[in-house]
């Protein structure tokens, strides 16, 4: 997140400038097409800033659901102008709107750009904009240069990220996982993805493996339209199942089309420490576990604002997370410009198997992200019977996780005050035994086999072996190391793949 966002006032203003000049046909008086391009960008930033970096000020003012609210009504309005207007070029520019801001449809729209420009396909009724070059051939579809250039972009990004990664050798049991082994006679496997999904965006890659699998797919932030690769894994003749923890990933993704999304991610799969750790004294109030790599995300510095506070001026707090030197030295130097060294310690880059230990020294946990995907570290609190405080504007966490057993979620404005509360009322809450009751490892992975299980019989695709128990961390996840021998043949036959579209000087190994 270090690029810069747009300010929350002007991307408010924007958005409602927007739809008025929409609603009164103002937008299409007098508009050049490069003036609705710059537009287009604008309004992306806008979104972008709003559902992401403002979520907390959105949630204090109109509402989290007021972009989306924004998008439902205009879209109504654009399809209007794009099936119906006499002119064509405010169809085009309706289409083009459609197509590249996050819509209702919005995959769906630029696959069949895709595809009906490579001749694969006629563009639908209704479909973004293609234009005719008059060949007269199958291939007889060119894309409008403003939708080139976002694919463009888009593939630019993806090999960028690749670029940057220090790692030049990925092993396949690092990032995916057989969770169900595909069987000759036709009944399909299925495939988890957890991590380095930017390696699979190669379209007969995809192809290939769909053919043997189902994918399960978890976005390690959630999708929205921040990870735009994430709609390659919609174009399948299967439709591609999305672990996503939070209902506003889930509605978005119900309406792009190929995507199923599961209510089950990462933390949900957490493995099961039994028993837990909560002998002993207890050294801080609060702990807080986020990356420094990712602080603004993380909001690190909204913590120690909160220690701040009169509430919790005489509380202790421990940080935990992975980071880079550089990262924990920076936060450090905050906690000095603060005043809060004497009550505020850092342990970095910790081993993952210390961590219960670091949590049962703590009192109750605390994380403030903007944005996650059913996050490890809420569910690590619970585990190790620490209620656990949230912002209620963070996105990718299923609200009712929080209750009275488990802690609270709350606008930022009441953070201070429900941290005391709570710190007051340790004894009341039972965070462990719901953990025991509604997560975990076992209880994950029995409810994601029976969606996954449904999933397969309402298609009428056979089923007849279950799914192996899975975890939410280590090289391969799984909770047994059985399940790995016994599916290693197909992580080499996903290497091979993956090793014929890697650019040369990386290498893919099982």
């Amino acid at each position: 997140m270090t690029a810069p966002f747009m300010a929350y006032d002007d991307a408010l203003n924007l958005l409602e400038t927007f739809e008025e000049a929409l609603e009164t046909g103002a937008l299409w008086v007098g508009k050049t097409p490069a003036e609705h391009r710059s537009l287009r960008r604008n309004l992306w930033q806008a979104l972008d800033a709003l559902t992401v970096r403002h979520r907390p000020r959105l949630e204090a003012g109109p509402g989290l659901d007021f972009p989306y609210a924004w998008m439902r009504r205009t879209s109504l309005f654009l399809t209007s102008c794009a099936a119906e207007d006499p002119n064509p070029s405010v169809r085009e520019q309706a289409r083009l709107y459609l197509t590249l801001l996050p819509y209702s449809g919005q995959w769906r729209r630029l696959e069949a750009c895709r595809m009906a420009a490579f001749g694969q396909r006629e563009p639908s009724t209704g479909a973004p904009v293609l234009r005719a070059n008059g060949s007269g051939s199958a291939q007889s579809f060119e894309l409008d240069a403003e939708i080139t250039a976002f694919f463009q972009k888009e593939r630019q990004k993806l090999h960028r990220k690749l670029r940057e990664k220090s790692d030049r050798i990925f092993k396949v049991r690092h990032f995916i996982q057989v969770l169900k082994k595909p069987k000759k006679d036709g009944e399909k496997g299925v495939l988890r993805l957890f991590s380095l999904p930017y390696l699979l965006t190669d379209k007969e890659l995809l192809s290939r493996i769909s053919r043997r699998f189902i994918f399960f797919v978890e976005p390690p932030m959630g999708v929205v339209w921040r990870h735009s690769w994430w709609r390659l894994f919609c174009g399948l003749h299967d439709p591609c199942l999305f672990g996503v923890g939070g209902p506003e990933d889930a509605a978005f993704l119900k309406t792009q089309g190929g995507a199923v999304p599961i209510p089950l991610a990462h933390g949900d799969f957490l493995e099961d420490l039994n028993p837990v750790l909560e002998d002993g004294p207890k050294h801080f109030d609060i702990v807080f576990n986020a990356t420094f790599d990712d602080m603004e995300r993380k909001r690190h510095g909204l913590m120690l604002d909160l220690l701040n506070r009169p509430e919790l001026s005489k509380k202790t707090a421990l940080f935990v997370g992975r980071g880079s030197p550089d990262n924990v030295a920076l936060f450090q130097k905050e906690i000095e410009i603060r005043s809060l060294k004497s009550r505020v310690v850092v342990a970095a880059n910790v081993r993952r198997a210390d961590i219960p230990g670091l949590l049962a020294r703590c009192r109750l946990g605390v994380h403030l992200s903007l944005y996650e995907n059913a996050c490890r570290a809420v569910m690590e609190y619970f585990r190790s019977n620490l209620p656990c405080v949230v912002s209620s504007s963070m996105a990718g966490m299923r609200p009712e996780i929080f209750n009275e057993e488990t802690g609270a979620a709350v606008p930022d404005a009441r953070l201070a005050e429900t941290i005391a509360e709570a710190l007051e009322n340790i004894p009341f809450h039972a965070p462990r035994r719901w953990f025991v009751r509604e997560s975990g490892s076992r209880v994950s992975s029995a409810r994601l086999n029976a969606l996954v299980k449904g999933f397969f019989l309402e298609r009428g695709m056979p089923w007849t072996e279950d799914m192996v128990r899975l975890t939410s961390s280590g090289a391969s996840r799984y909770a047994s190391a059985d399940d790995e021998a016994r599916f290693r043949d197909e992580h080499v036959w996903v290497a091979e793949l993956l090793q014929g579209v890697m650019p040369e000087g990386f290498q893919v190994i099982p």
